[in-house]
């Protein structure tokens, strides 16, 4: 007599998320010491990126193959409307510091100041809180220290840059450091208050809240680890041995 065996919905669906979170941490995001990973190397070129980022509906938010089909990024293509990216953890990071790290660069023929990268608390009241980094009509960048918006140094178009957010989350303060150089220390989140060492749980990549702008931003090698020294990947090991944090990331398709 033959055997039938039936899944059941639940245990399809149990099945169905641990053989997905096993896929996506096979591409990327479980890489040792690292909070999250992601390089985009291994998502579809011309699709929006994999492991847990939520898009906007308006604006174009695509993997694309810059610099190469090798190492790719995130392009981010806002018309008027806004565009861009959000990740959210499944519980805030608090009492202590983190880093984040990741790589940026705009194309020519942008107009209106916008976002590049706000890190925030997802009480917060709106999209422009938290950590909040931005560039400025005349080509420079700006960050908010907690009270006023402080213009930095410019931005070269067509150029990587790196950016580095040291963020003091038991402090509400952070440090931002731009293609190397420290740009402050001990800046305060913007409308912070009421949620004082509460810490950060959101990440909003290029224009998430509005429109009333239009450029072609790109984003890659976006990570964030325990500390200020950045951990070393060993060789890559069986998905099965990776070193993984996907408890903390929220993935829409598996809520």
């Amino acid at each position: 007599m033959k055997k039938v065996f039936v899944i059941l919905p639940k245990a399809f669906g149990i099945i169905f998320a641990a053989v997905m979170l096993l896929m996506l941490s096979s591409i990327g995001l479980a890489k040792e010491g690292y909070i999250f990973f992601y390089d985009f190397n291994a998502d579809q070129t011309g699709k929006a990126p994999s492991g847990g980022w939520k898009p906007t509906v308006e604006g174009k938010i695509e993997v694309a193959d810059v610099p190469s089909a090798t190492n790719k990024s995130v392009r981010i293509t806002d018309v008027g409307n806004g565009g861009g990216m959000t990740l959210l953890l499944d519980k805030p990071i608090t009492g202590k510091t983190v880093t984040m790290e990741y790589k940026f660069m705009r194309e020519t023929g942008w107009t209106g100041a916008c976002e590049i990268f706000y890190v925030m608390n997802q009480k917060c009241p709106d999209d422009w809180s938290g950590i909040c980094i931005k560039d400025n009509d005349d080509g420079t960048i700006a960050y908010h220290d907690g009270v006023n918006w402080v213009n930095s140094v410019a931005l070269v178009d067509n150029a990587w840059h790196d950016f580095k957010f040291v963020m003091h989350t038991d402090k509400d303060n952070y440090d931002l450091y731009f293609d190397g150089q420290e740009i402050v220390k001990g800046a305060g989140y913007r409308k912070f208050a009421g949620l004082e060492g509460q810490g950060v749980d959101k990440f909003n990549v290029a224009n998430v809240g509005d429109g009333g702008s239009t450029f072609v931003k790109y984003f890659d090698d976006i990570v964030l680890y325990d500390g200020t020294t950045r951990p070393v990947v060993s060789p890559v090991k069986p998905a099965y041995k990776l070193t993984t944090n996907w408890g903390n990331i929220k993935v829409s398709m598996l809520q």
